[in-house]
């Protein structure tokens, strides 16, 4: 059988349902400094409660895992079309008081790279505690294999006990493939871990698993990381 591609990612803590349009989204990333970790989430959560007051989507990842360690976060803002992104976005006059407190905080170290992505899905996480992200970049003229064993990877994840967001990146991106593996703690995440792991359809693909061989003939893995969601108290 064909390699299956491993990707993950999760941690919002909404659910939106497919339209017309895929799901979209906006991605900051922002680095943090290092004295200034706590302060930086009650800076993100500021963002996460606007968006509640004003009915934009917004979900904030603080990262564990990955390069940039504890100090990279990931602000992400949904909209269920380009023409709600477009009407929307950023249009309350609530935020331009935040943007100010944001910047004038001198909590993050740098501007941030952004870019958007699209859902290949069609439905997100729902609330997941933990998440995992796997960035795949398609070989030339092998996209459309690369999502068909995307497929077949989100379908095999979660009959071991993963919700899985697929996404694309888009504009400000590099193309590249997303694959999130969501879960609702680290005990259920271990879990499902476990439960993959020791299935025969796995050790066919992995047969040196729990080493994983990432050798993939449609795409190759150009990076990973963890996060945690931001919760409101």
């Amino acid at each position: 059988m064909k390699k299956l591609i491993i990707s993950m990612f999760s941690f919002l803590s909404l659910s939106l349902s497919l339209s017309l349009y895929a799901i979209e989204a906006d991605v900051w990333v922002y680095e943090i400094d290092v004295e200034k970790i706590t302060e930086a989430e009650e800076l993100f959560r500021g963002a996460i409660k606007v968006g509640q007051e004003v009915g934009q989507n917004v979900g904030v990842g603080m990262q564990q895992i990955g390069r940039g360690g504890d100090l990279i976060v990931r602000w992400y803002d949904f909209y269920e079309s380009p023409s709600q992104r477009a009407k929307t976005r950023y249009s309350s006059p609530k935020w331009d008081k935040y943007v100010q407190m944001f910047w004038d905080s001198e909590v993050v170290k740098s501007n941030p790279r952004n870019y958007q992505m699209t859902l290949i899905d069609d439905e997100m996480c729902n609330a997941p505690a933990t998440v995992q992200v796997w960035v795949w970049k398609p070989k030339p003229g092998r996209f459309n294999e690369a999502i068909e064993n995307f497929k077949q990877s989100k379908a095999l994840f979660e009959a071991h006990g993963f919700e899985i967001d697929m996404w694309q990146e888009g504009l400000g991106g590099q193309d590249n493939l997303q694959f999130v593996m969501c879960s609702q703690s680290m005990e259920a995440e271990a879990k499902s871990i476990e439960s993959l792991f020791n299935s025969n359809e796995w050790k066919a693909a992995q047969p040196l698993s729990p080493l994983y061989n990432s050798d993939n003939e449609n795409s190759d893995l150009v990076g990973s990381f963890q996060m945690f969601p931001l919760q409101l108290d």
